[in-house]
């Protein structure tokens, strides 16, 4: 599932959306302490009063709000053995696979999940977990912006189930009006509230695409950007973990770095940056875009890193050698000022495409300088720094 993929089933939960119907939500109220349920409520989407319907909307579309490998990740479900498990039906994948193709309530299906959580993790307050299962119709189209649509132009339609995790709050002591006996009174501390604005944890099964769905794999949500929750995602999910976007753009430069010997020049740094990011760059992709070891060793080969086996040795040393990286997470944004130059004293950006026009030179003293070719004058608050010989300098 890509950026496009998220971007569009979660512009349609909003109410009315003829692209998105909710049948039905199952909601649970889990004590942290002892891991009892206090109360279940399921409802059919359509039947609640409006308020509610957005209130729900709004934390579901958080479930699917975030930058990819940061907070959204595609997680693969870990493969069972079954000498070890011979009874997979506690495999969460069956348990949502068999909620898909179950023609009864998801309540079922949605305590077993919860069964799960209570054994396997605890959260700091009590949790209210949320389940909806619905379908979405994706486009046929390529760009679905392209004029007005009909129902017509959306021929796959996809099931799936959407969990969050939400944390109870506790309100604060305030003065409130009551209406009722109109009279100013205290609220209730048994009023509790569920904040539906900033999810725990989530995830929605299967993954898909607008060419096909993906049963194998599942779309996790994180709380806390740059990472996983470790617990929820194996015991839970029963999935794998896998790097995130700052851990992979991390281990690329771990593998860059041992290639080089520690330096590098800047011409050639730019050189497999703009290498990496053509593959970005490539249109009609249906695959994002991936670098395994003889991709690196060939992008790094051509931009001048002779050493091919120390770049094969460093790739198996730190990722193994059938990893692969994805391009979009090793490489900085083109767009922007991404590429940070910096020691104890000075600090300073550019973008990826200016790195050959700075060098790291010594003067005559053994002086150690920053030289930058510049396209126009530097301004310091304001005023231009005067232009001076570097002969005078050196």
């Amino acid at each position: 599932m890509n950026k496009k993929d998220l971007a569009n089933i979660r512009k349609e939960f909003k109410l009315g959306s003829y692209k998105l119907p909710i049948k039905e939500v199952y909601s649970v109220y889990l004590k942290k302490d002892n891991g009892e349920i206090i109360t279940r409520e399921l409802e059919h989407f359509e039947m609640m009063e409006i308020e509610k319907r957005e209130l729900y909307l709004n934390n579901f579309k958080k479930v699917l709000t975030g930058s990819l490998d940061s907070k959204i990740f595609e997680l693969n479900f870990r493969e069972m053995e079954k000498e070890k498990n011979p009874d997979d039906s506690e495999n969460t994948q069956r348990i949502l696979y068999n909620a898909l193709n179950s023609k009864e309530s998801i309540a079922e299906f949605g305590d077993k999940v919860v069964d799960k959580i209570s054994k396997n993790y605890t959260y700091d307050t009590d949790v209210v977990i949320n389940f909806i299962k619905a379908e979405y119709y994706s486009s046929n189209k390529k760009n679905e912006d392209e004029g007005d649509s009909d129902i017509e132009d959306y021929v796959q339609a996809v099931e799936f189930l959407l969990c969050s995790v939400n944390k109870v709050e506790i309100p604060k002591k305030v003065l409130k009006f009551d209406y009722t006996e109109m009279k100013f009174k205290p609220n209730s501390a048994l009023d509790m509230i569920i904040n539906l604005n900033s999810p725990l944890d989530g995830f929605m099964f299967p993954s898909f695409t607008c060419q096909y769905v993906d049963v194998n794999k599942i779309i996790y949500y994180s709380s806390k950007a740059k990472q996983i929750n470790g617990t929820f995602v194996e015991k839970v999910l029963d999935c794998t973990i896998k790097p995130t976007a700052v851990e992979e753009k991390e281990n690329f430069n771990a593998i860059l770095g041992t290639a080089v010997g520690g330096k590098i020049k800047p011409d050639i740094m730019q050189d497999i940056y703009e290498k990496i990011n053509e593959k970005l760059d490539e249109e009609d992709r249906e695959e994002e875009p991936t670098l395994d070891m003889n991709e690196v060793t060939r992008v790094l080969g051509e931009s001048g890193v002779e050493s091919v086996q120390s770049i094969k040795n460093a790739f198996q040393e730190v990722c193994g050698e059938d990893y692969e990286f994805k391009a979009r997470n090793v490489v900085p944004d083109f767009k922007s000022k991404s590429i940070k130059i910096e020691n104890e004293n000075t600090s300073i950006t550019i973008k990826p495409q200016d790195l050959s026009s700075v060098r790291q030179v010594v003067d005559k003293k053994g002086r150690k300088c920053l030289l930058i070719e510049l396209k126009e004058d530097m301004v310091v608050n304001g005023l231009n720094l005067e232009t001076e010989e570097i002969e005078d300098y050196i």
